[in-house]
């Protein structure tokens, strides 16, 4: 695991398209949790990371696509570039490793990129008073904080199990990670902050069984080194 979110990161460092779509992201989240605080009031602050904290789960596995498919064609505007894979999945069911750490290790760097989308409107929010350091530790901030790692590891679970061939065929995962998005920011409205938790906690596990499951079903351990 520690190989392949390794290599993760090289890739993301590498590549010019993440560095500016993850400025973009970030500009893009700071500019609506911040505007929104300010239409809304300080006192609502809480109720407004409620609310993005899903869409920042959006955001992070669009930045990471291209860390399955190197070629660099995941970002690019045609829809219908070829995505190459390097060979990660097959090495990994030769290993005689479980692919379900392979499905978990590459969620591990959109998880980091959505803490890392949501550290800089936190922070600003703690200089200009409109957070204290009580409130770091409230139900809101909890659950946002389990929405990002939650809906970012769902969302790179379905990406990954689209098995994508085209830079056109991507887009559709892509949009259908959008509609956990939009009902959570609807709901976390709705309802009290532990019920959002408890809500967001049972959809975390969910994603995690079912990921174990698609795993043993779509990457079956038959392969095996020769030797």
């Amino acid at each position: 695991m520690k190989a392949i979110i390794w290599k993760d990161w090289l890739l993301c460092r590498r590549q010019k398209t993440f560095w500016l779509l993850g400025a973009i992201m970030e500009a893009i989240t700071l500019t609506y949790i911040i505007g929104f605080i300010l239409w809304l009031g300080t006192k609502n602050t809480l109720l407004v990371f409620m609310m993005f904290g899903p869409m920042v789960a959006y955001l992070s596995p669009i930045l990471t696509v291209g860390t399955s498919y190197p070629n660099g064609n995941a970002h690019t505007l045609s829809m219908n570039k070829p995505l190459r894979t390097d060979g990660t999945v097959e090495t990994m069911r030769c290993s005689d490793r479980p692919m379900a750490q392979y499905l978990l290790a590459k969620s591990v760097m959109p998880m980091l990129l959505g803490l890392s989308l949501l550290l800089p409107p936190v922070l600003y929010c703690l200089y200009g008073g409109a957070l204290t350091p009580h409130d770091l530790v409230s139900p809101e901030m909890l659950y946002t904080l389990l929405t990002v790692l939650a809906l970012t590891f769902t969302n790179e679970q379905v990406i990954l199990a689209s098995h994508a061939t085209t830079s056109g065929t991507i887009n559709i995962p892509i949009f259908l990670t959008a509609i956990p998005m939009m009902c959570f920011m609807v709901l976390s409205m709705f309802i009290s902050p532990w019920m959002a938790l408890l809500v967001m906690i049972a959809v975390g596990l969910l994603a995690l069984t079912v990921s174990v499951i698609h795993s043993r079903h779509s990457y079956p351990t038959t392969f095996r080194r020769l030797s």
